[in-house]
């Protein structure tokens, strides 16, 4: 009797074989029979026992990957036997058939995973004809799974920054703005994300230094971050080796909106010209924050025009320029020196603002560790582009636990390039792990539940 010449790409679904293979390009789709082995060993789908006596069978119809451009309709018989450890008849396990729905296969669910780290859950659900939620589901199945095994490398300068996740009417009671952040953790040598944590508190940070354990903390050497009190708290605490160096990018934000307060207040002193409101207001605020090499010859004009007419905005502009040539000097005494010339200035020029701001960073160590360690969260912030790009492929997220993970495998090592060795295959290892002891069924579902339990506190902490 002949036997059908089923291409060998079908032959990978355990404890089965394709029997026939029917392709029906015009309608872009094909259907692969398979036939249960007798040999094989039925185990229950809930709680791993062996499976007794036959009481029924019905087909099952399982969408899987894609061959030749054809999506491909596995179609087997399924059998349900008795089950003495839930006392009643049940399905028997399928390794090959998807954790998240009964018509997808665990491979096609992973290469569902892999399409989204390349686009957003919505393409990947038009392009692959799956509902949208599903490829959800399976996305952050996947996701928390390889959290499982997720290991943070080994890391000696890192860059904290908070990126805004929700918005306020997303607030839940007892809830507050602190709350509405992601903490980013980005190991500064890497460039890569390695964690993130819920909200920018304190404790965020915290849980990060109590996961990687008392010894890595120490070997931490520096860390970057904005002046929320909150990091450099968590800092102190942990890694008492550490230090803390305040980030060049948000000292000149804060500068900037100093002397931009500054620019309001002039703008609204009494008996200031109509010609000086109207050259300081509109878009030319934005000209006042530009450094002078970035202006263009317009905007060099409009500058140019209302120094000759406010005194003041050209003293301002002279402190704003000083103040960016801090960050070239080779030591903290130089630095010291041009932050005595800001302060003074800003005190004469009575840009009150800047003086204020000017006052209570001078002094610091944190800010003089800069030209101890000329360390920024420069990394951070462009993670920040990425994040924002994410949410809006997203069109937002509501499950911020899913929104954590999805940053590590865009941004760090939660993806097909790192996560697995080479020569991995999902499929024959979860075989292997049936076939080990069919008698432990129900302790490694035990252990799997608290495996997920624990990755879930980890990640809502």
């Amino acid at each position: 009797m002949s036997q059908m010449n089923v291409p060998l790409i079908f032959n990978t679904f355990p404890g089965f074989k394709a029997v026939d293979f029917k392709d029906y390009p015009s309608e872009g789709f094909a259907i692969l029979l398979l036939e249960g082995r007798p040999e094989r060993t039925r185990f229950c789908f809930r709680c791993g026992l062996e499976l007794r006596e036959l009481r029924k069978t019905y087909w099952l119809k399982l969408q899987h990957l894609r061959v030749m451009g054809l999506q491909v309709e596995v179609h087997l018989e399924r059998e349900c036997r008795y089950c003495e450890g839930c006392k009643k008849t049940r399905a028997e396990h399928l390794s090959f058939e998807c954790e998240d729905s009964p018509h997808v296969t665990e491979d096609l669910a992973w290469y569902l995973s892999r399409l989204t780290e390349m686009t957003a859950v919505m393409a990947v659900s038009r392009l692959e004809s799956i509902d949208k939620n599903l490829c959800y589901r399976i996305d952050k199945r996947i996701l928390r799974r390889l959290l499982q095994g997720y290991k943070i490398p080994k890391i000696t300068r890192i860059s904290v920054d908070e990126v805004y996740a929700r918005g306020p009417k997303q607030l839940e009671e007892g809830e507050t703005r602190d709350d509405l952040f992601l903490t980013v953790i980005v190991d500064s040598t890497t460039r890569k994300v390695i964690w993130v944590s819920q909200s920018r508190r304190k404790e965020a940070l915290d849980a990060f230094f109590k996961l990687i354990g008392s010894e890595a903390c120490k070997k931490i050497e520096v860390v970057a971050c904005d002046q929320h009190e909150g990091y450099s708290a968590s800092v102190r605490e942990f890694c008492k080796n550490a230090t803390i160096v305040w980030d060049r990018f948000h000292l000149v934000q804060n500068f900037n909106e100093a002397l931009n307060n500054d620019r309001k207040e002039e703008l609204t002193r009494q008996g200031i010209p109509e010609e000086e409101q109207k050259l300081l207001k509109g878009r030319n605020r934005f000209i006042f924050m530009k450094r002078a090499y970035e202006r263009t010859e317009k905007e060099k004009s409009v500058i140019d025009e209302i120094a000759k007419l406010n005194h003041k905005i050209l003293q301002m502009e002279i402190i704003k320029e000083r103040f960016h040539q801090v960050f070239l000097c080779k030591n903290e005494d130089d630095a010291a020196v041009v932050m005595a010339e800001i302060y003074q200035w800003s005190w004469d020029c009575r840009a009150k603002n800047v003086w204020k701001w000017i006052a209570g960073i001078r002094f610091e160590q944190r800010f003089l560790n800069y030209f101890l360690h000329p360390v920024t969260t420069a990394v951070s912030e462009g993670f920040n582009h990425v994040i924002k790009n994410l949410k809006r492929q997203g069109c937002g997220y509501r499950d911020m636990v899913y929104f954590a993970l999805k940053i590590l495998q865009k941004a760090g090592y939660l993806n097909s390039r790192y996560a697995f060795p080479k020569g991995f295959h999902f499929m024959q290892a979860e075989e292997k792990v049936r076939q080990g002891a069919p008698k432990l069924g129900s302790q490694r579902l035990r252990l799997a539940k608290s495996r997920k339990n624990s990755t879930n506190q980890i990640l809502e902490k």
